[in-house]
């Protein structure tokens, strides 16, 4: 037999072989969740896990998956800490048809912490709602990096549907956040320093019913989009309505989308309207770049029909260095 074809027959058994290789030599794996599944199970997609809470005891490697059965429903939450790769994000997703249903009742439904490069999309979050129980926000991205959220529906939180904290380059990409308390996605980052949460893409978003958090007595609730103590993030091609009407207090109130204590902030094509303040509140306003803020523009939005002022821009007696 000649070298040539001895090659070739070594070329088809590799490739024949490699098809077939287990996930563990792959090194992706991904695991599979199913109101049908159970914890003793391998976890494949004949075999799947049952308990969202399961996932705690998963060693993940860079490029796995976690997958939910669509259409169903799972009473339980999600908790992460995982450091993957730029080439290997750790996905988060539904599979099958439909979309699959977190509700975490009282607490928060996707909690992910001191992680990099994870995707998350196709997921509906749902809590029991910001008077019925629920104190907790819907989706909670602290200390990380490089985290994409798209295609998510998240409502009946006390706190923001989508909170945000000393995050770096991340994308929320059509996200529905309706129905929640304090926000319907806030952004925060260290008090101290700006550059702890930066480089955000917040695009298609939509935070409709937001309308304040019963349960804060000293500041503004009822947010749509609001980013703070943050750099270079950009807003685009959001709308925010109906949010704010039931802040538990009088005194400074919430606005549809807006950014304090940031610089580098980029608010565009944009739809701001019928948002509202308690009564006898301040604020309740389209748009606004408050105290604090630094070379930052509003364009190409249209603002109306909000109880406050249709573009605000404030500077309070507390704030930072506020100009450009």
């Amino acid at each position: 037999m000649s070298a040539k074809i001895i090659l070739i027959i070594l070329f088809f058994v590799i490739v024949s072989t490699s098809k077939a290789l287990p996930s563990q030599f792959t090194n992706r794996t991904s695991y599979y969740f199913s109101n049908e599944g159970n914890d003793k199970n391998d976890g494949s997609i004949d075999h799947p896990f049952k308990t969202l809470s399961h996932i705690k005891t998963i060693h993940f490697n860079a490029g796995d998956s976690i997958l939910l059965k669509g259409n169903e429903v799972f009473n339980d939450s999600i908790v992460l800490t995982i450091n993957a790769t730029a080439g290997k994000p750790v996905i988060i997703t539904s599979y099958g048809n439909g979309n699959a249903l977190i509700n975490a009742k009282k607490g928060t439904a996707i909690s992910i912490y001191q992680s990099s490069f994870i995707n998350v999309k196709n997921i509906i979050c749902k809590g029991s709602g910001r008077k019925n129980g629920n104190t907790k926000p819907g989706i909670s991205i602290s200390d990380c990096n490089n985290i994409n959220i798209s295609n998510v529906d998240v409502s009946g939180f006390q706190k923001s549907g989508l909170q945000l904290y000393n995050c770096i380059n991340t994308m929320l990409n059509n996200i529905s956040a309706h129905d929640n308390g304090a926000a319907g996605i806030g952004v925060e980052g260290d008090f101290n320093d700006k550059l702890h949460t930066r480089n955000l893409i917040i695009t298609n978003c939509s935070t409709v019913n937001n309308p304040g958090d019963p349960s804060n007595l000293t500041n503004h609730s009822g947010n749509g989009i609001v980013v703070g103590h943050c750099t270079n993030v950009l807003i685009d091609h959001c709308m925010a309505t109906n949010n704010g009407w039931d802040m538990p207090r009088i005194g400074n109130g919430p606005v549809g989308i807006w950014a304090y204590e940031a610089d580098s902030v980029i608010i565009q094509h944009c739809l701001s309207f019928k948002n509202k303040t308690s009564p006898g509140a301040a604020d309740g306003g389209g748009f606004d770049l408050d105290g604090g803020v630094t070379n930052s523009i509003v364009q190409y939005c249209l603002s109306y029909q909000n109880q406050g002022s249709g573009y605000c821009i404030f500077q309070y007696w507390s704030a930072s260095t506020w100009h450009n």
